[in-house]
């Protein structure tokens, strides 16, 4: 089974919760990056990514249909595949969420790294959106399934460049997407 999402939209447990409904191994997100880095799993609200051997990534990315497989990055590759679609109806949301995020894992890094990471994310928003938009998907809404419409940005708000960060998020959101 595959979820495909954006990152900071809940997909993480949400897939826990398909684990335990159905009875299929959530493996966690499908991205090389957790062959080596453990940091999802320390600093993440669900606490939740396993380490991935090339083995398993190999395993999982071959027989993706016997486990839950969540593609949060480049998702939209995946989409014509994927059975649910994880979102946000307030993506601004999640990009601000994802500013946060970043600060957490990466206390250290510098602005503007960070607004680089979120403009390169909010663009494969925008290639997402061009596909959902002429093909319907069955969509889990993030508001509508955890009942939250406000985002925590207390790490954000803190840092000494929060304000800036956050304006230039909302500027290039508005700037790629028109707002939508």
């Amino acid at each position: 089974m595959i979820i495909c999402s954006m990152p900071r939209c809940g997909a993480t447990k949400v897939c826990l919760d398909l684990e335990e409904q159905t009875g299929l191994k959530f493996i966690g997100e499908l991205h090389p990056l957790h062959i080596v880095d453990k940091r999802k799993a320390e600093v993440h609200e669900t606490m939740y990514q396993p380490s991935l051997s090339p083995d398993d990534f190999s395993e999982y990315l071959h027989n993706n249909t016997k486990y839950i497989v969540l593609v949060n990055r480049a998702s939209f590759y995946m989409l014509p595949y994927c059975d649910i679609l994880v979102l946000r109806k307030n993506m601004l949301n999640s990009f601000l969420s994802g500013a946060n995020f970043l600060l957490k894992m990466y206390p250290n890094m510098k602005a503007n790294i960070i607004i680089h990471e979120l403009r390169n994310s909010i663009t494969e928003y925008v290639g997402l959106k061009s596909y959902i938009d002429r093909n319907p998907m069955h969509i889990v809404w993030y508001e509508d399934y955890f009942g939250i419409k406000q985002t925590n940005l207390t790490t954000l708000d803190q840092h000494i460049h929060g304000q800036k960060i956050k304006d230039e998020i909302v500027r290039i959101y508005y700037e790629l997407t028109g707002g939508n």
